[in-house]
């Protein structure tokens, strides 16, 4: 089997007690059947208690039943007891693999690490040159699935792979080549909802022309000067956010601090517009971490679409999701006057860890970029072209 993976991952190495947050509260842990199997066959005083701390969840899943918000399993030292007792290999799947995703295509299996781990976020966001990925093989075989074409899966990754080189043209601002690849995935779906898939080869190749390129950001300076509309259509992306789930009631990102903060008055909006011009200043040698994210959301979910042929929803998903983390992190630095590492670490760990590893939350925002106007890609190229 091949196997690729983000350059970076070889990197992240687990810091265990000495992260800032851990990764054994704040969500409910599945335990696989073979776990569990194995769990029920652990003797004496800890498999007493490890049996004691599971229960059968509402979907009929094996959970740990939580100490507050924490796995039952964390010591005070915030370390995990089952790991000291049992050894890794007698982890579930999830916390052996976490902070590791992973995907497979027949023969080809893709792994990365997840934002949601702050120590995996500072090596996401630390890259300051081209993310690369690298391609290895191992031993293994693939599984073939009946109910993915080959063809089309190519036709995808190729489609993936156009727009991760144009997010890496630096000589292209940031808030353009974002712009630019949602107008090439929406071509793409178009394509895709018309039966026309013998047609996706040519959009690749005219958006491979330099021309072409230099023809849309060109047409893209038409949306400029619209920050008003991008405040109040920002407006309803936080109300979005606010109404999904969350990992818990004390609202972990923010969102109706920022409501109550920017939305209130006329002069609100212009506090807003003003000082979304001075972070851009602020952190213009830093942008190229906004860049990072746009590159990490597009690697975890934009295969994904192998299963549904929605890339559309997928493109949104990693749009949207950076449009957000700026904006928390103008808040931030509004409140602090300052707007530190440790503060997009946190921004990113948290934003990934309240609505990414939250499936229904990925199926409703897909849901929702898919219907509602505000969601429409003109609308977001505004809130992209009017200071990201």
């Amino acid at each position: 089997m091949k196997i690729r993976v983000p350059s970076y991952l070889k990197d992240f190495k687990c810091i265990a007690s000495e992260c800032e947050d851990t990764c054994c509260a704040g969500w409910e842990i599945v335990i696989d059947q073979e776990t569990y199997n194995c769990y029920q066959n652990i003797y004496g005083e800890f498999g007493e208690k490890l049996r004691s701390k599971i229960v059968e969840d509402e979907d009929g899943d094996n959970v740990f039943v939580l100490d507050g918000d924490n796995c039952p399993f964390l010591n005070k030292n915030n370390l995990c007891e089952i790991y000291k007792e049992l050894g890794e290999k007698n982890l579930c799947y999830t916390c052996r693999q976490y902070p590791r995703y992973m995907e497979e295509f027949f023969d080809l299996r893709e792994m990365g690490i997840s934002l949601s781990c702050p120590e995996a976020a500072r090596i996401i966001l630390g890259n300051c040159k081209v993310t690369k990925f690298e391609l290895s093989e191992d031993n293994q075989e693939g599984d073939t699935d009946d109910c993915i074409d080959e063809n089309v899966l190519e036709d995808f990754f190729l489609c993936r792979n156009i727009i991760i080189n144009i997010l890496e043209m630096t000589n292209i601002s940031l808030e353009a080549r974002a712009a630019i690849v949602l107008r090439f995935v929406e071509e793409i779906q178009d394509k895709i909802d018309f039966d026309d898939m013998d047609e996706i080869k040519y959009v690749r190749e005219k958006y491979n022309k330099s021309s072409f390129i230099e023809e849309l950001i060109n047409d893209l300076y038409k949306y400029k000067g619209n920050e008003v509309i991008k405040y109040n259509n920002v407006y309803e992306y936080f109300k979005t956010y606010r109404d999904l789930e969350h990992i818990n009631t004390n609202d972990p990102l923010g969102l109706n601090n920022v409501l109550r903060n920017f939305w209130q008055s006329e002069e609100d909006r212009e506090v807003y517009i003003d000082k979304h011009k001075e972070f851009n200043h602020y952190y213009k040698d830093n942008m190229y971490k906004f860049k990072n994210i746009l590159v990490y959301f597009i690697f975890r979910y934009f295969m994904k679409s192998i299963f549904d042929y929605d890339v559309s929803s997928k493109m949104k998903i990693a749009i949207m999701s950076t449009i957000m983390i700026k904006e928390l992190a103008v808040v931030r630095w509004i409140e602090n006057g300052q707007f530190t590492e440790v503060d997009m670490v946190d921004i990113c760990h948290m934003y990934s860890k309240d609505v990414e590893h939250l499936e229904e939350n990925i199926e409703t925002l897909q849901e929702i970029f898919e219907t509602e106007e505000v969601y429409e890609v003109d609308k977001i190229v505004i809130a992209l072209m009017n200071e990201f």
